[in-house]
């Protein structure tokens, strides 16, 4: 039988409650959608991406206030900075003073980074999705590349949805 961490229980949970508001707030729609690999199982997928977003936004503000909130109980409820950061969960591993991180996270809202001494790596960000003409997996490089030719790959030859998005971006630069 399956054994679910309560954590991984609770983030189950915390997703179905974004799926939920996406629907009764933000006015979306369920689907069921087939699981690519299995003829019988299914998953759920918003008709509407931006109210999922909308949706996740308000529990991640609502999160964050409660963080912050917490935060300030923590030292009133004589709990030091180290006790904090371990709390967070930053480590020695990603800096040098943990209850001086957890501070700067928490108050100064700067978040602890993997890199060592704060020195941020200068790789590009991406983002992943299917694209729902051609099913490619597309590594998405962002908005900041500006021609689609070169910021989505993983379109499949001949995908339509791409190739007008490159034929719009080439019609704009042309005027």
């Amino acid at each position: 039988m399956f054994d679910a961490s309560p954590r991984t229980a609770v983030s189950g949970r915390v997703r179905e409650l974004v799926r939920r508001i996406a629907v009764e707030v933000y006015g979306a729609t369920e689907t069921e959608v087939p699981i690519p690999g299995f003829t019988v199982f299914t998953g759920r997928r918003l008709d509407n991406p931006l109210a999922g977003i909308r949706s996740a936004l308000l529990v991640h503000t609502v999160a964050e206030s409660q963080l912050t909130e917490y935060a300030r109980a923590a030292p009133a409820a004589g709990r030091s900075w180290d006790e904090i950061a371990e709390a967070l969960g930053i480590t020695t591993d990603e800096v040098a003073v943990v209850g001086e991180a957890a501070f700067d996270w928490l108050v100064c809202g700067r978040s602890p980074g993997p890199e060592p001494d704060g020195v941020r790596s200068f790789r590009t960000p991406c983002a992943y999705w299917r694209c729902s003409t051609c099913e490619g997996l597309v590594t998405d490089h962002g908005p900041c590349e500006g021609n689609p030719a070169n910021s989505e790959d993983g379109h499949a030859k001949g995908c339509t949805r791409h190739a007008a998005k490159v034929q719009a971006w080439n019609e704009g630069w042309e005027h």
